[in-house]
C-alpha cells in the first residue's frame, strides 16, 4: 500500500464515498424531473438507469455538464489525474467518489476513474460526466449521446433513439461502429462481456445476427468503396467476396440507382437488427442526398415514392425497381464520393500519426 498522502486521500475519498455502491448510488445527484432513477437490476447486471414514466422517442432524458475536462488527450497519466483530483474542490472529490467500477468495486487506478467516467469533447478532450456514465451499454440501444463540443460549454445531452416505457432500462452504445460487428467484434472491442438482450441470444439466433451485421458491414463498403477510414479492403476474406463487385464499388462505377438501394438494404436489415435508430444518423443524409442527386425522370419518381413508405422493408420493395439504372449525374456524385473517401482517408492518417 502507498504511503504517499495525495494517494492516500485519494483512496480515501473512493473508499468513504464510493466503496458501498448502496451508499454512492443513491446519493448521485439528479436533475430535476429526472425520468429515470439509479437501481441496481434484479437480473445480476449490476446497477443501471431505468425509466420512471413513458419517454418519447426524440426526448430529452437529461443534460449534464462536466465535473472538469482535460484538453489534451497526453494528459491521460497517473501523475496529471491525480494533479487534478487534488485540485477539485471538497464537494467535487465528494462526487468523483461516488463513481463506481459498474456499481461494484471503488477504482484503485486515476486512468480507468477517468476513461470509464468519461465522453470525448471537442475531438480533443474528455469530460468527466458522473450521471451519464451511469448508464450501461447494449448492442440494441435506446438512447443515444451526440458530439459535444466547448463552445456550447459542453453540456452532454442524452436523448431517446426510440418510446421507452416505464420500467425500462435506458441503455446507450459505448461505441457506435458496434452495430456492424459480430458478437465476438463486440466482446473483443469492449472491455467486458455485455450481457444485453442481443450479445445472450442462443446459439442459432446469434449466428443470424452476426451475419445481419456482417453484412451492414458489406453493404457500407459497396455504398461507400472502402472501409469507414477510407481504406481498401484488402484482407484475405474480403467483404465483398465478388472480385468484380467489390472493383466496381472501390472505383465508384457504381449507379447512384444501385448505391441507393444499398443504404436502404442496409437500413431494413438495421431495423431487424433493431440498431435502426443507431444506424439512421449516418445513412439518412446519405439515402436523402443520393435522391435528391437523381436527374432521370423515371429514377426520380420512384426514389420519391419509396421514400413515402412507413418501413425501411417497403422502401427497399419500391427502391428495387430501379436497381442497377444508370442516372445523368452517376459521374459527378462518384466523384463527390470519392472526394470524400480521399479525405476521410487522410483524417485516418492523421489521427494514426498524432
Amino acid at each position: 500500500m502507498s504511503t504517499d498522502p495525495d494517494h492516500r486521500e485519494y483512496l480515501f475519498f473512493f473508499a468513504i464515498f464510493g466503496s458501498n455502491t448502496f451508499l454512492a448510488y443513491p446519493l448521485i445527484p439528479l436533475p430535476p424531473n429526472a425520468p429515470f432513477v439509479l437501481k441496481e437490476a434484479t437480473d445480476g447486471k449490476g446497477w443501471g438507469a431505468y425509466a420512471t414514466r413513458p419517454i418519447k422517442k426524440g426526448g430529452l432524458i437529461m443534460a449534464e455538464l462536466p465535473l472538469f475536462v482535460i484538453n489534451r488527450f497526453e494528459d491521460l497519466n497517473e501523475d496529471a489525474l491525480r494533479m487534478i483530483f487534488f485540485h477539485l474542490s471538497p464537494r467535487q472529490k465528494e462526487m468523483a467518489g461516488k463513481a463506481r467500477d459498474n456499481g461494484g468495486r471503488f477504482f484503485t487506478s486515476f486512468t480507468a476513474w477517468l476513461i470509464q467516467n468519461s465522453f470525448n469533447v471537442d475531438n480533443k478532450g474528455l469530460g468527466f460526466y458522473l450521471v451519464q456514465s451511469r448508464f450501461n451499454h447494449s448492442c440494441q440501444p435506446n438512447s443515444a449521446v451526440p458530439h459535444t463540443d466547448l463552445e456550447n460549454d459542453a453540456f452532454l445531452k442524452r436523448t431517446a433513439l426510440m418510446d421507452i416505457e416505464a420500467g425500462e432500462e435506458i441503455t446507450f452504445c459505448y461505441q457506435p461502429d458496434l452495430v456492424s460487428k459480430t458478437r465476438l467484434e463486440r466482446h473483443d472491442q469492449l472491455w467486458f462481456e455485455c450481457r444485453c438482450e442481443c450479445c445472450t441470444l442462443d446459439p442459432a439466433a446469434s449466428q443470424l445476427s452476426d451475419m445481419r451485421r456482417t453484412f451492414m458491414k458489406a453493404l457500407d463498403y459497396l455504398a461507400f468503396g472502402a472501409l469507414r477510414d477510407g481504406k481498401i479492403d484488402t484482407s484475405e476474406h474480403p467483404l465483398i467476396c465478388d472480385p468484380v463487385l467489390k472493383k466496381t464499388a472501390e472505383n465508384k462505377t457504381l449507379p447512384i440507382t444501385s448505391q441507393f438501394v444499398y443504404n436502404i438494404l442496409h437500413m431494413a436489415i438495421a431495423e431487424h437488427e433493431k440498431v435502426a435508430a443507431v444506424v439512421i444518423r449516418n445513412l439518412s443524409p446519405n439515402i436523402h442526398g443520393l435522391a435528391n442527386c437523381l436527374k432521370s425522370e423515371r429514377n426520380v419518381r420512384i426514389a420519391n415514392h419509396a421514400l413515402k413508405q412507413d418501413t425501411w422493408l417497403k422502401r427497399l420493395d419500391v427502391a428495387l425497381l430501379i436497381f442497377g439504372e444508370p442516372d445523368e449525374s452517376d459521374n459527378m456524385v462518384n466523384q463527390e464520393i470519392c472526394n470524400i473517401r480521399v479525405a476521410r482517408m487522410a483524417e485516418y492518417l492523421k489521427n494514426a500519426t498524432s
